[in-house]
């Protein structure tokens, strides 16, 4: 089975313009699933259902079955049914699929673990193929023999009309920290990116501590997960190097196929993620063209979190909810087990529509399922498929299909040209923080924890709040920063002038108590920020285990603090918080032209654990603490209303997050939204009062959406 010219007749470039601005689809084609007898009807099916794309599994392995020998026919024929049926096809290469030939031709390459072990060729979860992890693509050998099916691949589908893009390194991270190898390749590359960032081995020698260094040949990756330099070293290299892979994909394919889209998604877990298994959605979605996220029960995150999380990391260009979940996951379960009703959720429909809503809400263009219908093999059998077993039509698929047919209409199409608006305030994401929670306590749980409980305490307010890099602080005015105990002096130096320059900077506690590279310093705050949050450190304690019940007496009443717990002497800042034996827990301060409050110990932690209707006022006074009112009210909990901007005008998303439909009141800033009529767009139909005031009546959830015109 050599290369063959492709089967299909007609060899027109097909453009990648578009007619229309929404996606609906799924992932259809893993090898082993679904059944070849099927495949026509399905696309028909589709078809007649509204879906415009399909994503296939294109594993290596079950490609070059030799070396030099490739088994394309299947693969033909799907890009074929795709032209005939006007179905988009999503090609997903999956290099780290490997041959299982390319273990016992490369002995050398073989992927290893961090306890120093050869890895087994794992079989994929999700299409039954093996060779998974099997080989280390940081080999010569490897990347040459990869290049070749790359540019292989993309020449044999480039002219093929059912083409419309290539997605790259499925997921875009490892998934889990043991995955990541340890193998030569990978240490020989370890010490290259070191010779690079310290020059010399008498330089590298004394940053790490270990004065005995002599030679780069006596560097090793460190295979222990604490607070040292070279862990945090190993922590930043491992994300170089899988970034630069990620980057080798995209130009091997664009120097092949310039025309279609490269496209990827990753997990919106950039919170937990970035430095335990590469997961850095910033870093992926500036390598491709459009990027996107996949959100299910175990991103154990609000999906409103992910979904700002991925329109940030996309910095204006458009992402797709690229995987939703659409039925039940039964992997994992036993009778034992305590019910797991989380994974239970999408098999009922109207958590689908929800699902959808919030996804296009947050600014998503495509909505997508892992599964058309469920895989017949593996652990992941019967699990996640809009259509039944056998392809069949269900609930679940009439929900899909009756967004799909909604979301397509020509009369929808103005609603996908708008765009959500910036949020209020922004939440500083910063990986040094992230890696010394991984570094220190084996997780970042304590780190992730505190960004989603400040993320929902705002959320909870409906007070928009982006999720940001360093980079991006200059779009904002207002930086809430969760668990900052590590930064590096350059940012704490672009903080410092962030501040000076008119930004207010709210942050817990701990603010850079260590460098980048886990160095504790000697004073706190430190590097200029004692002036610029006007205050120094009394007392500090570090034992997360002492401050589980942690309150701090605020004007709102009590708001709960965790983790740590730092006093504060006031210098030239004001103490408007304290602890229960009076010790000062808030410091206020002005700095340059801008507003600083230092807050001594962790709420966004403590309000993910253990949530109050206090903790939520003191949240939501942060807005008005910086000069700020929100954009837009609503008078129901469970009740998240969000602003797009379009040509023709604003575009209202109400949300009902709550079964029973409900009656909600809006009322807009007056001094930045400004319309002459109010009319439902999408739902119930709307009530516009005076003075900026509409009542919507939202079904269960659902959404109304209302034109601002």
């Amino acid at each position: 089975m050599t290369l063959q010219p492709l089967s299909n007749p007609h060899q027109q470039q097909k453009s990648t313009e578009r007619s229309h601005e929404i996606h609906f689809g799924s992932v259809y084609f893993r090898k082993t699933n679904p059944p070849r007898k099927d495949w026509e009807r399905d696309y028909a099916v589709a078809a007649e259902d509204g879906h415009t794309m399909f994503r296939h599994w294109f594993p290596w392995a079950a490609i070059e079955i030799a070396p030099g020998v490739y088994d394309w026919e299947e693969f033909d024929t799907h890009l074929d049914l795709a032209a005939k049926y006007n179905i988009d096809t999503i090609i997903a290469e999956h290099l780290l699929i490997f041959p299982e030939w390319l273990r016992t031709k490369y002995p050398h390459t073989l992927s290893e673990t961090r306890q120093g072990f050869p890895r087994q060729s794992m079989m994929s979860v999700s299409c039954a193929v093996g060779g998974q992890y099997g080989v280390s693509l940081n080999h010569p050998e490897i990347e040459a023999e990869a290049e070749k099916f790359l540019r292989t691949l993309a020449r044999r589908y480039r002219n093929h009309p059912g083409l419309y893009g290539y997605n790259i390194w499925n997921e875009s991270s490892f998934h889990h920290a043991d995955n990541l190898s340890y193998d030569p390749g990978t240490q020989q590359r370890f010490r290259e990116w070191l010779q690079h960032k310290y020059g010399n081995i008498e330089t590298l020698a004394k940053s790490w501590f270990r004065y005995s260094l002599t030679s780069w040949e006596d560097v090793e990756l460190p295979r222990k997960i604490e607070s040292y330099p070279d862990v945090y070293d190993a922590i930043d290299f491992m994300g170089d190097n899988a970034n630069y892979w990620m980057k080798w994909r995209a130009r091997i394919l664009r120097e092949e196929d310039p025309n279609h889209l490269i496209v990827a998604h990753g997990n919106g877990k950039s919170f937990s993620d970035i430095v335990t298994c590469c997961g850095d959605d910033w870093r992926a979605a500036d390598v491709v063209d459009t990027f996107g996220y996949t959100y299910w029960y175990a991103n154990d995150c609000n999906l409103f979190l992910a979904g700002d999380i991925i329109r940030s990391a996309s910095k204006g260009k458009q992402f797709w909810r690229a995987e939703a979940v659409g039925d039940s996951d039964w992997k994992g379960r036993t009778a034992n087990d305590a019910p797991q009703y989380k994974k239970d959720e999408m098999s009922e429909p109207e958590n689908i529509r929800l699902d959808c809503l919030i996804s296009f809400a947050t600014g998503a263009r495509a909505y997508l399922n892992p599964r058309f219908r469920p895989l017949l093999d593996g652990p992941l059998v019967g699990a996640y498929g809009w259509y039944g077993m056998d392809g069949s039509r269900t609930a679940r698929s009439e929900m899909a299909s009756s967004l799909a047919k909604w979301a397509l209409d020509p009369n929808t199409a103005p609603l996908w040209k708008a765009k959500p608006l910036k949020g209020e305030l922004a939440i500083l994401l910063i990986e040094d923080s992230q890696a010394f929670c991984y570094a220190t306590y084996g997780s970042t749980d304590q780190y992730a924890l505190s960004l989603q409980g400040a993320y929902e305490a705002f959320l909870q307010s409906n007070i928009q709040c982006d999720v940001i890099k360093i980079d991006q602080i200059d779009d904002y005015s207002m930086l809430y920063v969760p668990y900052p105990i590590a930064i590096s002096d350059a940012v704490m130096a672009k903080l410092q002038t962030w501040v000076e320059q008119g930004g207010c900077l709210v942050s817990e506690a701990c603010f850079g108590y260590f460098t980048n590279l886990g160095h504790a310093k000697e004073s706190q705050p430190n590097r200029g920020f004692s002036e610029v949050f006007g205050c120094e450190q009394q007392s500090i304690s570090l034992g997360p285990d002492r401050w589980n019940d942690l309150s701090l007496k605020v004007e709102e009443g009590t708001l709960g603090g965790a983790i740590y717990r730092q006093s504060y002497t006031a210098q030239a800042g004001t103490a408007t918080a304290w602890f229960d034996n009076g010790d000062a827990a808030v410091i206020d301060h002005r700095y340059g032209q801008g507003r600083t409050r230092l807050v001594g110990s962790v709420p966004g932690y403590a309000y993910k654990q253990r949530p109050t209707e206090e903790s939520r006022q003191w949240f939501a006074s942060l807005l008005p603490f910086a000069d700020k009112k929100p954009l837009v009210r609503v008078d129901q909990p469970d009740m998240v209303a969000r602003l797009c901007q379009g040509e023709d005008g604003y575009y209202l998303w109400v949300i009902n997050l709550q079964e029973q439909q409900r009656s909600v009141t809006v009322t807009f800033d007056n001094d930045r939204v400004h319309y002459e009529q109010a009319t439902a767009f999408y739902g119930n139909s709307v009530d516009s009062g005076v003075e900026q005031v509409i009542t919507a009546t939202v079904g269960g959830r659902d959404s109304t959406i209302i034109k601002l015109s």
